[in-house]
């Protein structure tokens, strides 16, 4: 049911952006047709679904809410946009990146570009909803956008630094903000707002589905480094196999497994994840802080990460348990949100949309895509 649920919504949603964008395109360069690359290709749409849920489960149109839907969809491919420039990734939704395709700088514009778009069917609102829920969005939604730059900014800092101190608490609160509120609260706040909800209960419905967003991103960190050869059993994963590892992210699995791993093995991990991905060897690195300076000079400086290291990484992380504590930890954040969300909906009345929120935790730890 939750696969045909989403596979409805794409629909709508692809139909919504290419109304969103204008019919005119002369003197544009070709910029919407590079705009429509990525919501065209084949994804979850997870997040415009779960705001088309929420609103249909509370009573709302499909037609009142479907702009807000194509909007955040737009967020989102604007975001991943970005993110593949900034992580160097060569791959998305099995294809090649906008900006391996067309260059950086062309690749910067259209994720610009498609924010902007979005701006026009979130006032377009007025008409539709009253001026009320549209404000009440048009919050909501620059509260996504402030706190998915800081998500974002907080993850480039720990990169950039190299700094491997974090907890798991660390690791929550930055996922909470980069990933958490563009690909789940924002949307199910939304909704719940187009669907009339007040502020207190748009609030409450969002408090609910936090813990979710940390399940979602723990399942992406696990299938990041279950995408290679390595007889791990995933396929059609989409994106560059390792990625994380190569780009040195702060995943729970590392932080995990660093924290259990012996001295020697921490020190040889270290060394590896401060090297820089190969992409970016012999490029400038640029400190956040003065007090990071020397360490941004040696990444700058130093040789590439390679196979042979990751290789010994994903072996150190299989060793000391990182993935199974990740898996354990996933189950426990969604079983928290099934907990509240079947308080939530039980009351309300039979219905795809309460079906398809009810499936959502099974779902988000389960997924292999």
């Amino acid at each position: 049911m939750l696969t045909r649920y989403l596979d409805d919504c794409r629909e709508a949603v692809q139909q919504e952006i290419l109304r969103i964008l204008p019919s005119d395109r002369r003197h544009t360069g070709g910029l919407y047709e590079l705009m429509l690359d990525y919501p065209l290709r084949y994804g979850k749409m997870l997040r415009p679904a779960l705001a088309i849920g929420v609103c249909g489960a509370f009573g709302g149109g499909l037609a009142n809410v479907l702009p807000t839907a194509a909007a955040l969809e737009l967020y989102h491919n604007a975001f991943l946009i970005h993110d593949d420039v900034e992580d160097l990734s060569s791959l998305r939704r099995a294809e090649a990146t906008l900006h391996q395709l067309h260059g950086a700088a062309t690749a910067i514009n259209v994720g610009d570009a498609m924010l902007a778009v979005t701006m026009e069917p979130l006032l377009d609102n007025m008409a539709l909803i009253g001026l009320g829920r549209t404000l009440r969005i048009l919050r909501i939604v620059a509260r996504m956008a402030r706190e998915s730059a800081e998500g974002q900014m907080l993850e480039l800092r720990w990169i950039a630094t190299a700094d491997w101190s974090q907890r798991d608490a660390d690791y929550s609160r930055l996922v909470h903000k980069k990933t958490g509120w563009y690909s789940f609260l924002a949307p199910v706040m939304a909704g719940a707002a187009v669907a009339g909800l007040d502020d207190r209960a748009v609030g409450r419905i969002g408090r609910l589905f936090a813990p979710l967003g940390v399940a979602f991103q723990i399942q992406d960190d696990i299938l990041n480094l279950a995408a290679d050869r390595s007889g791990y059993g995933y396929s059609g994963y989409g994106k560059d196999a390792c990625g994380d590892l190569w780009e040195g992210k702060h995943t729970l699995i590392l932080i995990h497994t660093l924290r259990m791993a012996d001295p020697e093995e921490r020190r040889l991990a270290l060394a590896i994840l401060r090297k820089p991905h190969p992409a970016a060897a012999g490029q400038f690195a640029v400190a956040v802080e003065r007090d990071s300076r020397s360490n941004a000079e040696v990444r700058a400086g130093a040789a590439a990460k390679t196979e042979k290291e990751i290789a010994f990484l994903r072996d150190l992380i299989l060793r000391r348990g990182g993935v199974d504590y990740a898996r354990r930890t996933a189950a426990r954040y969604a079983r928290r949100f099934q907990q509240g969300i079947r308080a939530t909906i039980n009351p309300l009345p039979a219905s795809d949309h309460r079906d398809f929120l009810a499936e959502l935790a099974d779902f988000v730890i389960n997924r292999q895509l």
